[in-house]
């Protein structure tokens, strides 16, 4: 039965960043030259107990979908060793994960301008 079989809607790949503007642009490079799409920046909705101001760029995040879904997905399971734990997962299988390095991405070689940036990665079914 084809309604049965599961697919991918989108995976989100965030990058926070709190208050290090110099780190928010190295995420924004990152992720442009992992996806070759178009980044959208995250700001804070309101004010918090971590003094930052409401509006304030946090970090930057991209929702990618189709075949450009899978294609991530296969690399960022790679560089999991394709393991995820139980817990991940939500009860309608939605599931997360996260990178520490960038650089265990297959492909991923080391910039010095960008350093070593961990990301988050959702995957909603």
């Amino acid at each position: 039965n084809p309604m049965k079989k599961i697919r991918i809607d989108k995976v989100t790949i965030n990058i926070g960043c709190g208050d290090d503007r110099e780190k928010l642009e190295r995420a924004r490079t990152l992720l442009e030259r992992l996806t070759s799409k178009k980044i959208v920046i995250t700001s804070t909705r309101k004010r918090t107990t971590f003094g930052m101001a409401k509006g304030r760029p946090i970090g930057c995040k991209i929702t990618l979908r189709k075949n450009d879904a899978k294609e991530f997905l296969v690399k960022a399971f790679d560089a999991i060793d394709k393991k995820i734990s139980k817990k991940a997962f939500d009860a309608q299988g939605n599931f997360s994960f996260g990178i520490k390095e960038h650089i265990d991405i297959p492909g991923v070689k080391y910039d010095p301008e960008i350093g070593i940036i961990g990301m988050d990665i959702s995957v909603t079914l």
